[in-house]
C-alpha cells in the first residue's frame, strides 16, 4: 500500500479526480484476472486526524479478538432489551483469526458501531460523495483550514505478500443483516490486525501503512473547507443529507435547519 496526499483547490477539482480514479478502477478490472475492490471512501472534517477506530479514540487499552468478543458479549443483555431483538452471538469462540473474514459477531459489532460503542471497525463508504458529506458535515472555526476524504482499494489487481505477524489492514464484506444505516450510508469496514503471543490483537491502521504491510492503494484528498457551502449544495440536490443518512428526529432538524438557515445565509 502506498499513501498519496493530493491537494485540491475547489469542489470541482475533487470531482474531477473521483472521475478519474473510478476510470482507472474500471481500466484495471479490465486489463487483469486478478481481483479488484470497488473503491472506498472516508471523509475527515479534520484534516490532521488518523485513520484511528472509534475505540481507539475512546481508550488506549488494546483488545484481543476474543477479548472484543466477550465484550460486546457482556453487553448483549442491555442491546436486547432495548431493541426486542435475539442477536444470537455464540458462547463458544469458534474463529480462525490467521485468515481474512469478518470477525465473530460481525453483525452486531456493525449495529454497535453505527450507535456509538466503541469499535475496531473503520468505516467506510462506497460513495465519494457521502465521504465529501462527513468532511463538509461541520462547520468548522475557520474557513482557511481543510477537510481530508480518503479513497482506499483494498484489492488493486496486484498480488501482495502481507506478513500476518505485523500490523495489517483487511477489508471485509458489505452484507450483514444489521441497523439499516449501514445501507443509507453505503458502508463497508475494514479491520488492522496483528499477532501478538497466540492471538490476533486489533492494531491501528496507520501502524500498517507505516511499515508498508497492506495489500491495495490508499489515496489522501485534502480540500479547503471554504469549499464547504459549495459541496454541502451539490450533495443537497443529491439528497445526501444528515436526515438521508442517519434517519432519525435529530438528523432531520440538522437537514432543516442547513435547508432554511445554512444555505439560505450562503446564498444572500
Amino acid at each position: 500500500m502506498y499513501l498519496n496526499e493530493v491537494k485540491l483547490h475547489t469542489w470541482e477539482d475533487f470531482e474531477a479526480e473521483i472521475t478519474t480514479l473510478f476510470d482507472s478502477v474500471g481500466k484495471k478490472r479490465a486489463a487483469t484476472r486478478l481481483p479488484v475492490s470497488r473503491l472506498l471512501f472516508r471523509g475527515h472534517a479534520n484534516v490532521s486526524w488518523k485513520l484511528d477506530t472509534t475505540l481507539e479514540r475512546y481508550t488506549s487499552q488494546q483488545y484481543s479478538m476474543r477479548d472484543y468478543y466477550n465484550l460486546i458479549r457482556g453487553v448483549r443483555p442491555a442491546v436486547e432489551s432495548f431493541t426486542k431483538r435475539d442477536w444470537n452471538l455464540s458462547e463458544e469462540y469458534s474463529i480462525d483469526e490467521s485468515i481474512p473474514g469478518p470477525p465473530l459477531g460481525y453483525a452486531f459489532m456493525i449495529y454497535l458501531r453505527h450507535h456509538g460503542f466503541p469499535s475496531p471497525l473503520l468505516d467506510w463508504t462506497r460513495s465519494p460523495y457521502v465521504a465529501a458529506y462527513f468532511a463538509f458535515r461541520t462547520e468548522g472555526a475557520a474557513l482557511d483550514d481543510s477537510v481530508a476524504i480518503y479513497s482506499y482499494v483494498w484489492h488493486d489487481g496486484h498480488v501482495y505478500m502481507c506478513d500476518v505477524d505485523k500490523a495489517a489492514i483487511f477489508g471485509l464484506g458489505p452484507y450483514a443483516i444489521t441497523h439499516k444505516r449501514h445501507y443509507s450510508q453505503q458502508c463497508e469496514y475494514t479491520i488492522c490486525k496483528k499477532r501478538v503471543n497466540d492471538s490476533r490483537v486489533y492494531a491501528n491502521h496507520e501502524d500498517a501503512i507505516v511499515i508498508n504491510n497492506v495489500q491495495g492503494s490508499l489515496k489522501k484528498y485534502v480540500l479547503p473547507r471554504k469549499e464547504r457551502a459549495k459541496a454541502l449544495e451539490k450533495l443537497n440536490v443529491m439528497n445526501i443529507s444528515a436526515y438521508s443518512l442517519f434517519g432519525n428526529e435529530e438528523s432531520l432538524m440538522e437537514t432543516l435547519a442547513y435547508q432554511e438557515i445554512s444555505q439560505r445565509q450562503s446564498k444572500a
